[in-house]
């Protein structure tokens, strides 16, 4: 059967089987798609390049996930593609609020003595070591909830698992934040 002639399935179904022509074709097929996609939602060439990395071997792992029933090979690619873009913009824009935290403690009223800012400063840099010891399941699911006001549900959804799943990621990912915040305490 000539590349060009091969259905999504029958496409998948090859790829499953680790037949590397049908690897060969579902990347040449993709990847100038994926990279495009990353460029135009990450700006930045080499993060495009490691999403469409990070895309294959997610799609490598899935593949018995895809369902020609629900919708195309090119839909669902390009899904698997925009989800893990879409973690990587929630991964930056947390690690911008940490940081940003950390170089502006914020709160910290202008009176404040070099203990008080110290502490807060001290606060900060924990905070940021235990989200860098999150999960980016974890993070993402967090930041859904706090940062954007989403409900578990929402999170759910979103990220596209059960609802017990983003519950249990979101508590979890709070006791390990509340561990790391208690003083003397490191993740």
């Amino acid at each position: 059967m000539r590349r060009d002639d091969r259905s999504d399935s029958d496409l998948v179904r090859a790829f499953m089987a680790r037949d590397e022509i049908a690897a060969e074709e579902l990347y040449a097929r993709f990847a100038p798609r994926v990279f495009g996609l990353g460029m135009v939602m990450l700006g930045n060439g080499a993060q495009a390049e490691d999403l469409v990395q990070d895309t294959f071997v997610k799609v490598w792992r899935k593949a018995d996930s895809f369902d020609s029933t629900r919708g195309s090979l090119d839909t669902w690619v390009l899904l698997v593609a925009r989800s893990l873009a879409i973690d990587l913009i929630r991964r930056r824009v947390l690690e911008t609020r940490v940081l940003a935290a950390q170089e502006d403690p914020g709160d910290v009223s202008p009176g404040a003595g070099p203990e008080e800012q110290a502490e807060t400063r001290d606060m900060a840099s924990r905070a940021r070591r235990a989200m860098a010891g999150l999960s980016a399941g974890q993070r993402a699911a967090l930041e859904l909830a706090y940062f954007q006001g989403k409900t578990s549900a929402e999170v759910a959804e979103l990220e596209g698992i059960p609802v017990g799943t983003a519950k249990t990621r979101i508590r979890t990912a709070l006791v390990k934040l509340r561990d790391a915040l208690e003083v003397g305490h490191e993740l």
